[in-house]
């Protein structure tokens, strides 16, 4: 398995060792999902703890011992939200099936025209979606593999495009070493391209003229863009303290085709299998050096004999100003 993914990292780097920064379509596919993990600042493609996992490493959810759904709205930046639902069901001790969405609301806002700077009464809106299906099965006791088949849909007013896509991802357990090794590739599938009835405009090939056809309809031309491709590989080592607490290092190494790798790093320190903390840090290896801290929380409890946990996220990202998310997650 490390030689595979020795190659696979290799060729991945030479393919998009250019900057492509900005080159790809549904760019909110890169936005880490789940309140957990995006505490642990994303470096999540070797956990397996809830149902988010399914979103970094399909190969991840035949590890857990239970069904999981989970429940995540983060406020995104300027006034956006997003909705992450996730579930896993297993068959049997070798096979799990699960499923997810998201959705990234940008709300509304009134049109303007020339003729009506101070609005026309009507509103735009914008939103992202992506929902995928996932099989995963444990090949042995240590090594697990899934995929993940899923539909793309960005709309912006009455333009869409659409795609499909896959993930694949396999993972390494050692439950004697408390260390997990992840891998996974996202975000293979098809071009995306925005088609709509606003594209089509009226025009006058000769205003300069009288006489002539002044109701030419000429369509906007828009071009493929392809989905944004994340490499990720990662690992995590649990140190117990006793038999309900431990403290977790994660850490995650992505190559997006469209931007600089990222370096993605958290700890979870877990008490009486209660009250867990947790703090993250992420970087982007471009020209800016763009990082960012995450820092939250959660609580267990249960209801009737189902546990459930809550979760909270705070991240700094700098400029742009601070999110938050909230997640709820079922175990039964």
């Amino acid at each position: 398995m490390t030689r595979v993914i020795v190659i696979l990292i290799y060729s991945f780097s030479m393919i998009y060792c250019q900057d492509k920064v900005a080159t790809s379509a549904a760019n909110f596919l890169g936005i880490p999902m789940g309140s957990k993990a995006m505490s642990l600042g994303g470096s999540y493609s070797s956990m397996t703890a809830d149902a988010s996992s399914i979103f970094y490493n399909p190969g991840s959810i035949s590890r857990s011992e239970k069904n999981h759904f989970t429940l995540n709205n983060t406020d995104w930046f300027f006034d956006s939200k997003i909705i992450f639902i996730a579930g896993t069901y297993k068959i049997n001790n070798t096979l799990t099936l699960g499923s997810y969405i998201t959705n990234l609301d940008y709300g509304k806002e009134e049109i303007t025209d020339f003729e009506n700077q101070d609005g026309t009464g009507t509103y735009w809106s914008a939103n992202d979606f992506a929902t995928g299906a996932t099989l995963s099965f444990n090949l042995t006791n240590s090594f697990s593999i899934g995929g993940t088949l899923k539909y793309i849909r960005q709309r912006i007013h009455n333009e869409k495009a659409s795609s499909i896509a896959t993930d694949i991802g396999l993972l390494f357990s050692s439950d004697v070493n408390n260390f997990n090794m992840g891998f996974s590739i996202s975000n293979f599938g098809l071009n995306m391209m925005l088609e709509g009835k606003d594209l089509y405009q009226k025009i006058d090939l000769d205003p300069e003229s009288g006489g002539n056809n002044e109701t030419i309809v000429a369509k906007i031309k828009t071009e493929y863009w392809p989905l944004p491709l994340f490499l990720r590989i990662g690992m995590s080592k649990l140190f117990q303290i006793n038999q309900k607490s431990n403290t977790t290092f994660t850490t995650d190494f992505i190559i997006p085709s469209d931007d600089a790798e990222i370096l993605s790093n958290g700890i979870e320190l877990t008490l009486y299998d209660i009250f867990f903390l947790r703090i993250g840090h992420s970087t982007t290896f471009n020209d800016f050096d763009d990082e960012y801290l995450s820092a939250g929380f959660g609580l267990k409890t249960s209801i009737g004999k189902s546990p459930v946990r809550v979760d909270y996220t705070f991240q700094n990202r700098n400029i742009l100003g601070s999110i938050s998310s909230l997640g709820i997650s079922f175990l039964f």
